[in-house]
């Protein structure tokens, strides 16, 4: 999805690592003796992202504490397009490398379909590990069909709203737990001559997570399945509608800061933390720049908040699990089990120490920054995941969702009209 928090540059680079690395000890069985001489890696990724630098403190650690003979082969494609076409490539030709990174969806499936991909689910279990992980990371990359786990998550990645304590207790306010409070909070904020609501309106994900979050919170993901097979519309399903008329009066009202569609995430993220604005929705990406604010008390966090007058879902944190992993079942041997073991007893050290939360319920260990003890509680019970509508729907209709909810937020068409085209859309590209 969009909201992956990796470090991307254009270029793709191929590098084969050396081995110096040390890490932790394991809990595993003796080394197995193997014939293997390398481990071949692709990953959507560069050397300075948080991604390569975990994983390859992963395999260069297991390397030099199992295998010294063995040497890693890391392909990073940092492009999301580049990375596509090249995994479509590898999965045409069958020569998928040992392990890759792979999305939830079309990939996995046709992944699945060449018997390249390892039921990570059953090694968990087989290792007594699947119930140590967070339940909306396990509900995230589910597979659709079968019900299975076949990939390993990135990390835990959580979303909510930032706040300016100081701006809300100088105008009075309390941060809103429905959503017509935090409308009636916007009015507020407007009124006291606040940026009431900061967004990256150029980047269309960040409109369509408006859009999408009341019906999130009163169905998972019934509303957009359901939408996508023909059992749901826009028009008929009403907490969609709450979420079309957000989107309008968050546009329309100015509670989104001026240009709104022209500012990107970057400019988005320096705008709040640098001081403009009263809300904006981030998430655990950003603690390295939101910890400075919050030791000086002048921030907040408050979840999604919950659809007025209807159901809700016990979940408000958005959860996903970045960009997942897959190991290539057709050369998933004793050496890549026996790596399989060691990332386990590592992973949740490694998270840490980039950074990341841990697909692991296990303890944060000590010594890191307040926020990530603070925001942990909002998210360790969550049992359900995001849905990102992007991921699910088809690409046309994306394409036309992204262009129609802009329009919706500049006031150009109606909530009645954007829910007409919508359902239109869906229609005519999936016959």
């Amino acid at each position: 999805s969009s909201s992956s928090s990796q470090t991307k540059s254009s270029e793709g680079e191929t590098v084969v690592s050396d081995t110096s690395k040390e890490s932790g000890e394991s809990i595993s069985s003796t080394p197995v003796t193997s014939d293997r001489t390398k481990i071949t890696v692709m990953m959507e990724a560069s050397e300075s992202s948080e991604t390569y630098k975990m994983w390859s403190t992963l395999f260069e650690g297991f390397v030099a504490e199992k295998h010294p003979e063995i040497k890693i082969e890391y392909e990073l494609l940092p492009n999301d397009s580049d990375y596509a076409n090249k995994l479509q490539l590898y999965i045409a030709s069958n020569q998928l490398p040992d392990f890759y990174g792979c999305a939830n969806g079309t990939f996995s499936q046709a992944a699945k379909e060449i018997d390249a991909i390892v039921n990570v689910g059953e090694e968990l279990k087989r290792i007594d590990k699947y119930d140590d992980m967070n339940g909306a990371v396990i509900d995230f990359l589910t597979d659709a069909e079968d019900e299975e786990l076949y990939l390993f998550p990135n990390g835990l990645y959580c979303e909510f709203f930032f706040y300016r304590t100081d701006i809300f207790e100088a105008n009075n306010l309390k941060a809103p737990t429905t959503w017509n409070e935090f409308l009636d909070v916007c009015e507020k904020l407007k009124q006291a001559g606040e940026i009431p609501c900061v967004i990256a309106g150029a980047e269309q994900w960040q409109i369509m997570r408006y859009l999408s979050f009341a019906p999130w919170r009163n169905t998972h993901d019934k509303f957009i399945m359901g939408f996508i097979d023909g059992t749901e519309t826009f028009a008929a399903n009403s907490g969609a509608q709450v979420g079309v008329n957000l989107v309008k009066t968050m546009g329309e009202n100015e509670y989104w800061q001026p240009g709104f569609t022209a500012t990107n995430y970057t400019d988005a993220t320096n705008m709040f933390f640098s001081g403009q604005g009263a809300m904006f929705y981030s998430g655990s990406g950003h603690i390295e720049k939101a910890k400075e604010l919050y030791a000086d008390g002048k921030l907040g966090m408050f979840p999604v908040p919950a659809v007025d007058d209807m159901e809700n879902i016990d979940t408000d944190v958005p959860i996903h699990a970045g960009f997942a992993n897959a190991f290539n079942k057709q050369t998933y041997d004793e050496v890549m089990q026996e790596f399989f073991e060691y990332l386990c007893d590592h992973y949740h050290e490694v998270t840490y120490a980039n950074g990341v939360f841990s697909p692991f319920t296990y303890d944060p260990p000590e010594g890191l920054d307040k926020l990530f003890y603070d925001i942990e509680p909002m998210f360790e019970s969550a049992q359900n995941s995001w849905v990102s509508w992007d991921d699910k729907l088809d690409s046309a209709t994306v394409v036309e969702m992204e262009d129609a909810q802009e329009e919706l937020a500049l006031g150009m068409i109606t909530p009645e009209k954007f829910s007409e085209e919508m359902d239109a859309a869906v229609r005519a590209n999936n016959p």
